[in-house]
């Protein structure tokens, strides 16, 4: 799958089409994160990142879910002020984008609270 999405990146480059490349950027993050290619992982979600903010504005879901997704990697890398810094600002627009029900939000808390557990913060962890 990977070498076909990068073949598909490729193309697209070349074609001028970014909301693809930053959909296909996203599909790269996921396998490289699958594969513990973190220092890849995150280079491919911070382009997916730039892209969205680009042609979609600083406040859209999908802005949001490479925010969670940068968040997700440096969480894996032991980062863990930088990935807490990421799932607050997915926090937020989430939020403000789809609701405080919406299972984004609930996942994105998720998240932070694994951060804070992962810190020691259990108790601020699970008052979330």
């Amino acid at each position: 799958a990977e070498e076909k999405y990068l073949e598909v990146l490729r193309m697209e480059e070349l074609a001028g089409t970014p909301m693809i490349m930053a959909n296909v950027s996203t599909q790269l993050g996921n396998i490289y994160h699958y594969q513990d290619k973190l220092d890849d992982a995150l280079g491919m979600f911070k382009r997916a990142l730039r892209l969205y903010r680009r042609f979609r504005g600083d406040e859209h879901v999908d802005v949001a879910e490479a925010l969670s997704s940068v968040g997700n990697v440096r969480r894996k890398k032991g980062e863990l002020d930088r990935a807490i810094a990421k799932y607050e600002k997915a926090h937020e627009m989430y939020c403000q984008l789809v609701g405080e029900d919406h299972e984004d939000v609930a996942r994105v808390l998720e998240n932070m609270a694994g951060v804070l557990t992962d810190q020691g913060r259990g108790a601020e962890a699970m008052a979330m």
